[in-house]
């Protein structure tokens, strides 16, 4: 029986190669340059300091989103470490306090609610990298699940609406509109 299963699935392997290798044949060069310009196209120039302060926050990148993060809590007194990228535990900021103790920061520039996945995760990475307390910033909500799970986890969640009036209050104090 299992001889079987093996053999089938061998076939199915050789034609699914199959497929590919006819498909990749069919691709033609003009489809290539067209595929290249929407990269090009698609791939924004990083945004300096200044025109981070002044964009809209929803239509920044999820890494423009992280760096005004950073400047915002800069400028509130912490020492801010990017960590980010692969392996870093859903930790993007993490957070210096002036009494020395260390915030995990995840920051989230979704359109769609944040769920306690995250939540569960940051809790998991505010451990390894040794951090007090750890706090998700999003652009959006949080589900009721993640909620809860915050509210038990002792991990402080700031929503969209927050995140707006903090930013909104601190880009007036440094004079930009």
């Amino acid at each position: 029986m299992a001889r079987t299963y093996r053999a089938e699935g061998r076939q199915l392997a050789y034609f699914l190669r199959g497929i590919f290798i006819v498909g990749a044949k069919r691709k033609t060069p003009s489809s290539d340059k067209s595929s290249q310009a929407k990269v090009a196209t698609t791939t924004k120039a990083k945004l300096t300091d200044s025109e981070l302060l002044k964009a809209n926050v929803h239509t920044l990148s999820g890494t423009d989103f992280e760096r005004l993060m950073e400047l915002y809590y800069k400028d509130q007194g912490y020492q801010v470490q990017r960590v980010g990228g692969a392996g870093d535990h859903e930790v993007d900021l993490i957070l210096k306090g002036k009494e020395g103790y260390k915030i995990a920061v995840q920051c989230k520039r979704w359109k769609q609610d944040v769920g306690n996945d995250i939540v569960l995760r940051l809790k998991s990475g505010k451990q390894v990298h040794g951090c007090y307390d750890a706090w998700i910033v999003t652009t959006s909500n949080f589900t009721r699940a993640a909620k809860e799970a915050a509210d038990k986890l002792n991990i402080q969640l700031i929503n969209g609406l927050m995140l707006d009036d903090r930013l909104k209050r601190w880009k007036a104090k440094k004079g930009v509109s």
